[in-house]
């Protein structure tokens, strides 16, 4: 029996209590693996990798899905109680969630929750994404423009630099850790003039120091795409009316997963 994730999603705190840090995100029917308990808190690792804590009641101990599971890939999405979105909404749920399919129907999916009870959602939330390729990839990812900067969010409920660059790269099928600093580890080097990154590449800044500490997806011709207050554009090149030089003095490098 594994812990799985029954909200759209949940802080997972550096400590055992909400006023702890957050550090990432969990979203609903992630797996975790639970190693202590401290109640109301479990001690848990995330799919990516992650340990911390995470309050009991966001959660559900079953078996694994069973069914068929699909990805949502609607930024935002709501479950309702019947294959009619007057019912009831039962949960909410955003992209990069995998659900269990249960059935399919005239323009609905019915699913199950960790908890076993059934909902309903919307099959254009399943909307196949398009081939991975730049200019799709640079594409898509502008539809999560304007969402709000949250500490540790890895949904379209709230992002963080490093969440937000996870979540893009997850729903096109490539899992990438975590941290902005991880993503810089991971990543190939491509070039230290930020005027030679292709769409897709990334962006990589340091604040203070050597340690990378934000990162943002190009968009070419110098332009790229980052969580900072809010998903937002802005511009390393010099003559854009985006041009942020604040952000050009922490530049560090372009790498890439592409």
């Amino acid at each position: 029996m594994h812990y799985y994730v029954n909200v759209s999603f949940a802080n997972i705190y550096r400590k055992p209590t909400f006023h702890g840090e957050v550090d990432t995100q969990a979203v609903l029917w992630e797996k975790l693996e639970m190693f202590e308990k401290i109640d109301p808190f479990l001690r848990v690792e995330t799919e990516d990798g992650y340990e911390g804590w995470i309050n009991e009641h966001q959660v559900s101990c079953c078996g694994e899905p069973g069914e068929q599971r699909k990805m949502i890939t609607a930024p935002r999405c709501d479950f309702f109680e019947q294959p009619d979105s007057a019912s009831q909404i039962v949960r909410h749920g955003g992209a990069g969630s995998k659900i269990p399919v249960l059935e399919e129907q005239h323009g609905w999916i019915k699913t199950r929750f960790p908890d076993e009870k059934e909902g309903w959602i919307r099959s254009d939330c399943f909307e196949p994404l398009p081939q991975f390729t730049r200019d799709n990839f640079a594409e898509y990812i502008s539809r999560f423009l304007g969402t709000t900067y949250v500490w540790g969010g890895k949904t379209p409920y709230g992002l963080d630099c490093s969440g937000f660059v996870q979540l893009a790269f997850k729903l096109f099928g490539k899992n990438i850790r975590r941290d902005a600093w991880m993503q810089f580890e991971d990543a190939v080097k491509v070039s230290s003039d930020p005027l030679k990154a292709d769409k897709g590449d990334l962006y990589f800044f340091a604040e203070t120091g050597e340690k990378i500490t934000h990162v943002g997806i190009a968009l070419g011709n110098g332009h790229f795409i980052h969580a900072r207050g809010m998903v937002r554009i802005n511009s390393l090149a010099e003559s854009d009316p985006n041009f942020s030089p604040e952000l050009l003095k922490d530049f560090v490098e372009v790498r890439t997963f592409f």
